[in-house]
């Protein structure tokens, strides 16, 4: 098991508060170099998380996004969106739930070699020749432990990751 040990410290979150304190240290570390779009759904019910794990597995994602669009040498700039939904009647593993909070970081950098994305979530796997391939296998691992999951869809100049978390723990339908 790859990273913290330690159990979720579980409290009633408002995910925009996650993205918000992620979006303050990204904008802090990219210097204007990169346009942070926000697109929340406001009506997004709190949900049952670890805040500082939550807050780490989506900065890990950011920071990637932020990487890859600084590796490029186009004049473009780069320009990561944080998107937040709910969806219905949405499966994770073999439980269906009512409903669930998505959270999407979109980004428009050179998109991940089609070599890589297979076992992207794989420990010691990366596209950077310094990357230790620990950020994206310790986040699916946050992730999982709030019985979520994670999703990627990439191609050159626009690569997505979804994160599913259930809004009703513990009561999932059948």
């Amino acid at each position: 098991m790859l990273g913290s040990n330690k159990l979720p410290s579980l409290a009633l979150t408002n995910i925009h508060e996650v993205l918000e304190r992620v979006s303050s240290l990204v904008e802090a570390e990219s210097q204007g170099c990169i346009t942070l779009v926000r697109d929340y759904d406001p009506s997004i019910p709190d949900v049952l998380i670890d805040r500082e794990q939550m807050i780490q597995a989506v900065l890990n994602i950011v920071r990637n996004a932020m990487q890859a669009i600084s590796s490029q040498n186009e004049m473009r700039l780069g320009r990561i969106t944080l998107r937040s939904r709910t969806m219905r009647q949405f499966t994770i593993g073999h439980v269906r739930h009512r409903l669930v909070s998505k959270i999407e970081i979109i980004d428009n950098g050179p998109g991940i070699p089609a070599e890589l994305q297979d076992t992207l979530f794989f420990p010691m796997v990366s596209g950077r020749p310094d990357g230790t391939g620990l950020g994206l296998a310790i986040t699916q691992n946050i992730i999982s432990q709030h019985q979520g999951l994670i999703e990627c869809d990439s191609h050159p100049g626009h690569t997505t990751f979804s994160i599913f978390l259930p809004l009703e723990q513990g009561a999932p339908s059948t």
